[in-house]
C-alpha cells in the first residue's frame, strides 16, 4: 500500500470545479491516486472549507455531491478536528509570525504530522510554502 496523502480544500476545489486552472491536473492526479489506492485523508475543517468554495462557485448541487465523496471511506479518512488538533494548530498559527497561514492549513499540517503523511494534494501557495517548511513534498502530475 502507498503512504497516505492529505488532500487539501484548493486540491478537492479543482477536482469539483472544471473552470478551475487546475482542474484536469486534479483529475487525473485523483485518479491515479485512486487506481493506485493510496490512501487519502483530509480533516473535517479542510472539507468544510472546500465545501464553502464550491458551494459558493457552483452551487448547491455541486457542494452536495463533493460532501457525498468526502464521506466514503473508500476514497478518503475524514479526520474530525477535535479540540487538540485545535489546541495545536492556533499554537502553529501563532509561532509563525512570518507567514499567513490560516488556522485550518495550520491543522491540516497537525493532521498531516499525526498520521505521518509527507505528501500533500494541493495546489495552495500556503501549502507551497509549509512544504518547503516541513519538508513534504506536493503531489503533481
Amino acid at each position: 500500500m502507498s503512504e497516505a496523502v492529505f488532500v487539501d480544500a484548493s486540491a478537492w476545489v479543482a477536482i469539483t470545479n472544471g473552470k478551475d486552472r487546475y482542474h484536469e491536473e486534479a483529475l487525473r492526479i485523483f485518479r491515479r491516486l485512486l487506481q493506485s489506492r493510496t490512501p487519502l485523508i483530509t480533516s473535517t475543517w479542510t472539507a468544510y472549507e472546500a465545501l464553502t468554495i464550491v458551494k459558493t462557485k457552483l452551487g448547491y448541487n455541486q457542494a452536495e455531491r463533493l460532501w457525498e465523496r468526502m464521506q466514503r471511506p473508500s476514497i478518503v479518512e475524514l479526520v474530525a478536528v477535535d479540540e487538540r488538533i485545535e489546541g495545536e494548530a492556533l499554537e502553529l498559527f501563532w509561532q509563525y509570525k512570518d507567514k499567513d497561514w490560516g488556522v485550518i492549513d495550520c491543522a491540516s499540517l497537525v493532521v498531516m504530522d499525526e498520521a505521518g503523511c509527507n505528501q500533500a494534494f494541493a495546489y495552495d501557495r500556503h501549502f507551497v510554502q509549509a512544504s518547503q517548511q516541513y519538508g513534504f513534498s506536493l503531489v503533481r502530475d
